[in-house]
């Protein structure tokens, strides 16, 4: 029962704002670059910059006043019959600055999807716990941090960058003191440009 009660409470802070008049809704497009040095079970990468890092993705953001949701997915091959579909559901703010300059931060679960030819699993973060559903996966899954800044090309464009700290916290396992990121995790996260139009 706590867990449901859990779960719908995340789901009416990150859907509220696409649901409302008042707010504005934008899509737009990210290419992020991966910092971990091990991004799956698979093993590690090596090198300063390695290609099989970059991934492509969608996002999408709610805005009501200085409250905003965000909804980042990438898709990332790890080799050439794996893909993962990576998303990260937050919620938390944005502020304008200086009229060009758009501010937000917002903190949520990620969860993940990996696709084989002959094995379909939803997973967490590489945890061995595999969730039964969609809903356990957001309840088990690590908080990230997305840390947001946009430049305002237009009255319906932006472009900007985007940095995902992740934290070893969730509801799950309740662990609070987890949710300010240490040392090591500022090395473990994932930078991306984005392009954002508002479409309403």
């Amino acid at each position: 029962m706590k867990r449901s009660i859990i779960i719908i409470a995340v789901l009416t802070i990150l859907v509220l704002p696409l649901c409302a008049l008042e707010s504005a809704f934008e899509l737009g497009v990210n290419l992020s670059y991966n910092n971990a040095e091990d991004v799956t079970e698979q093993g590690g990468y090596s090198g300063a910059f390695n290609l099989d890092r970059l991934a492509i993705g969608l996002e999408m953001r709610g805005n009501i006043s200085n409250f905003q949701t965000t909804i980042a997915g990438d898709i990332t091959i790890l080799d050439t019959q794996t893909l993962m579909f990576s998303g990260v559901f937050g919620a938390g703010i944005s502020v304008d600055l200086f009229k060009y300059l758009k501010f937000g931060i917002t903190t949520g679960p990620k969860v993940s999807y990996i696709y084989r030819d002959e094995d379909k699993s939803l997973s967490n973060d590489g945890s061995d716990e595999v969730p039964d559903n969609f809903f356990d996966a957001l309840y088990m899954g690590k908080f990230h941090h997305r840390i947001m800044l946009d430049i305002l090309a237009g009255p319906v464009m932006s472009i900007g960058v985007a940095y995902t700290l992740p934290t070893d916290f969730s509801l799950k396992e309740g662990n609070w003191d987890r949710i300010i990121p240490g040392r090591d995790d500022f090395n473990e996260g994932q930078i991306a440009v984005c392009i954002q139009m508002k479409v309403f």
